[in-house]
C-alpha cells in the first residue's frame, strides 16, 4: 500500500465511528468541534509542504505542533507539563530507537515494521497517559521530537523531511493503537474492581451466618 493511504482509510474510519456515537468513548473530553477542525486542517495540510531552512516540511508537523503546545498550555499544573513533556521525550526516544534498530530484530517483528513501532508506543502512551487529549498531545510531541531524530540522523544521506506521508501514516497507527490500549486496559481495570467487588461481597455474606 502506498504511503499516505494508511491516514486516510483511519481517517474514514475514524469520522465513521465518531458519527455512530462513539466518540465520548473514544475521545471523551474533546469537543466535537475541536475533532472536526483537526479533521479539515489535516486533509488540508495533507498535500502542503515547504522548504524552510534547507530543511522540507509538511502541514501536519505543524499542526501536531500546534495541537500539542495548545494542550500543554491549558494544562493547568506546571508539573504535569512537566510530566508531559518528559513522557513526549520517551516515546520520542522509543520511537527513534524502534525506527533505527528495529531491522536488525525481525523475531520481534509483528506484520510489519510499521505496525510494530505503533503498537509498541502506542501501548506505552496508554500505559503512561490516561486522559486523552493528553495522551494524544504527548503522542503527537513524542513522534515529531523523533522524526526531528530520524530526519538529523540521515541528514548525510537525504534531504530532511518532517512529516511526510510515511509519518502520517505511523501517526494514525500510533494514535489509533494508543486509545485501543486505553479502552482495553480500562475494561480490564473496571473488570477486575468488579471481580473483587463480587468477590469480597460473597466473602462477607459467607461469614454472616457465622457471627450470628
Amino acid at each position: 500500500m502506498n504511503a499516505g493511504y494508511v491516514s486516510l482509510l483511519l481517517i474514514v474510519v475514524a469520522l465513521i465511528l465518531f458519527a455512530s456515537g462513539w466518540k465520548n468513548v473514544i475521545l471523551r473530553g474533546i469537543t466535537p468541534t475541536s475533532l472536526l477542525l483537526f479533521f479539515m486542517l489535516w486533509i488540508l495540510f495533507m498535500p502542503w509542504s515547504t522548504d524552510w531552512g534547507g530543511i522540507r516540511v509538511y502541514g501536519c508537523t505543524v499542526l501536531l505542533l500546534i495541537v500539542s503546545l495548545w494542550v500543554m498550555v491549558r494544562t493547568p499544573s506546571f508539573l504535569y507539563r512537566f510530566h508531559l513533556l518528559s513522557i513526549a521525550l520517551l516515546l520520542g526516544s522509543v520511537y527513534f530507537f524502534l525506527r533505527e534498530t528495529l531491522h536488525l530484530m525481525p523475531a520481534v517483528i509483528w506484520f510489519s515494521s510499521e505496525w510494530t513501532v505503533a503498537a509498541s508506543v502506542g501501548f506505552l502512551a496508554a500505559a503512561l497517559l490516561r486522559w486523552p487529549p493528553l495522551q494524544i498531545a504527548g503522542l503527537s510531541l513524542g513522534l515529531l521530537i523523533g522524526d526531528v531524530m530520524s530526519a538529523c540522523a540521515h541528514r548525510e544521506q537525504m534531504v530532511m523531511t518532517l512529516g511526510q506521508a510515511e509519518f502520517q501514516d505511523e501517526w494514525w497507527l500510533t494514535a489509533f493503537a494508543a486509545r485501543g490500549c486505553s479502552l482495553l486496559l480500562e475494561g480490564m481495570v473496571a473488570g477486575s474492581k468488579l471481580a473483587f467487588k463480587h468477590v469480597r461481597q460473597r466473602v462477607r455474606s459467607g461469614r454472616e451466618p457465622e457471627n450470628d
